[in-house]
């Protein structure tokens, strides 16, 4: 083992937040003088879009981050407020210079499988989203990792790195059993899991339900409070509102607006909404004709009524966005002065004008060299709130400036996995309508994930396959500054180069929501994730 001599101090965040674990990552078993007995038992029954499979390392995705939760564990997690806080870990401290990290992890802590959490189940879940280039793993700058102990980990890294901990909060990061997976492999563990989480996988039936039992050998003490939880799979996001109203379902993940505003009218159902990172926006593929025209893009954009759009379909739930990915949610944001594509059909005219496209034979729609332009944009329907009504208002706006589009519905369960290969491979789109939570709560994932030269599928999720080599030398950049404060203005200079280039349609950031049956208490939504966490679930009697 590599011997390293050098004065060791906890890090800032841990010093402010570790004294928060209790309550933020260790719920206390309720005292019996709170009612705390009342809290155990019940199964809740939650109604979701799709979950796709139960791999959180091969995919970043935001239902399945949802799901995963449950049964899995990170080393670090994030607390009601958003706050990055150890979960896993115990505690951390790091090197004067900031390349030494240093892990203790909480004892006693048994995978679902009956191995022991330890240090080399922590050193192999890393180095295999490292070495098999699973997502996000190429974000982490770690030069090695050293095993002290059963319980310590010694990780070094190549350079000073301020976002590692953002990046082990998030789902992918999740902590397998390592004798787990080599026994299934890596097309089992998408139907199974073993991990540390408070639930256990029981059962599962792909595109239909999910069950799940309580880990009576949870680690912390007091949960979970439910004896199981079903996840039902229903596509359609009515029917998921439907069934809440019913009782079929507890929660209701991912209702339509209008479902939203008719649920909050009955007493029995509560609605909760937060701060969110999502976005949603408009994908144009910047690597097809006519989409690798800036001037047609930028088109596009003005085409837009945003806020037509936000009165229509998302009725106070949305706002209009001023760039792609990222919003006042997320570290790293840097507002426009002003907005830079305001609605201005004239505008929009102009631009295709410019770019050689205008409607020469009088039949309402513009073409160029006597071909028209007629594109392909794909969907989701009911997956998240507004998604279908965004897409055919788009479609709306985009042919009063003489463009043809046609709307792809496509199955929610196959959408993104279609997406999430090369180009060649997947379905024809022009545009895909789409959402982006930011997990990490900051906005170097944004950057290294959809707006990157490296970031085209199936690596990470840059489906407009944008690529402006300034933009990656500034980010770049970014990762040689001392401190996120400095990291920031470079990413405030890159925001400013994607408003212009405009890759996507910039449409709304989102607030979380989520319904649920009065008897539900114990959930919240984390803003940089818009995640549930029902782990801490509990029905009223």
């Amino acid at each position: 083992m590599k011997q390293v001599a050098r004065k060791t101090h906890v890090l800032t965040i841990i010093m402010v937040v570790f004294m928060l674990i209790i309550s933020s990552c260790q719920p206390a078993a309720p005292a019996a003088d709170d009612a705390g007995s009342d809290r155990y038992g019940g199964n809740l029954k939650v109604g979701v879009a799709s979950i796709v499979h139960l791999d959180p390392n091969d995919v970043n995705q935001y239902g399945l981050n949802e799901v995963v939760q449950l049964f899995y564990e990170t080393l670090f997690d994030r607390n009601e407020d958003g706050d990055v806080v150890p979960l896993l870990v115990k505690e951390v401290s790091q090197s004067d210079d900031g390349l030494v990290h240093t892990w203790k992890l909480h004892e006693g802590i048994k995978f679902h499988d009956g191995s022991d959490f330890n240090a080399e189940a922590v050193k192999w879940n890393i180095m295999r989203k490292i070495d098999e280039e699973k997502p996000m793993g190429s974000m982490l700058p770690i030069s090695s990792i050293d095993i002290v102990d059963d319980l310590t980990l010694e990780i070094t890294l190549s350079r000073l790195y301020t976002g590692m901990y953002n990046i082990l909060a998030v789902k992918t990061f999740s902590m397998y059993s390592p004798s787990f997976y080599e026994e299934v492999g890596s097309e089992g563990i998408k139907t199974d899991a073993s991990g540390t989480g408070p639930f256990k996988v029981d059962s599962y039936t792909p595109n239909e339900k999910l069950e799940l039992v309580k880990n009576d050998d949870y680690w912390q003490d007091g949960m979970p409070y439910l004896d199981s939880i079903t996840i039902m799979e229903v596509a359609d996001a009515n029917t998921r509102a439907t069934m809440l109203e019913a009782g079929e379902i507890h929660v209701a993940v991912g209702t339509s607006i209008q479902s939203l505003e008719q649920l909050k009218l009955d007493e029995n159902i509560k609605v909760l909404t937060g701060p969110s990172s999502r976005h949603y926006y408009v994908s144009m593929t910047n690597i097809y004709e006519p989409l690798d025209d800036k001037r047609v893009r930028q088109a596009f954009n003005f085409a837009i009524d945003k806020e037509g759009i936000l009165e229509a379909a998302f009725r106070g739930y949305a706002s209009v966005a001023d760039v792609t990915i990222v919003n006042e949610a997320v570290n790293g944001y840097s507002p426009a002065d002003t907005h830079p594509y305001p609605y201005d059909v004239d505008k929009a005219k102009e631009l295709l004008a410019e770019a050689g496209w205008s409607d020469t034979d009088g039949d309402g729609i513009v073409d160029k060299d006597g071909e028209p332009m007629e594109l392909i944009l794909r969907t989701r329907k009911g997956a998240v709130p507004g998604d279908y009504e965004t897409a055919e208002l788009v479609q709306g706006m985009l042919l009063n400036v003489g463009v043809k589009v046609e709307v792809d519905v496509a199955d929610t369960a196959s959408f993104l996995a279609e997406l999430n290969q090369p180009i060649a491979d997947a379905p024809r789109y022009d545009m895909v309508n789409l959402t982006w939570g930011t997990f990490t709560g900051d906005a170097e994932y944004v950057m290294k994930s959809y707006v990157s030269c490296d970031a085209w599928p199936p690596t990470y999720w840059d489906y407009s396959h944008y690529c402006n080599e300034e933009v990656d030398a500034l980010i770049a950049k970014g990762d040689t500054v001392p401190t996120v404060e400095e990291r920031n203005e470079i990413y405030a200079e890159i925001l400013d180069i994607i408003r212009e280039d405009a890759p996507t349609l910039f449409l709304f950031n989102g607030l979380s929501t989520i319904a649920t049956r009065s008897e539900v208490n114990g959930l919240y939504l984390d803003p940089a994730q818009t995640i549930w966490p029902v782990k801490y679930a509990w029905l009223s009697k």
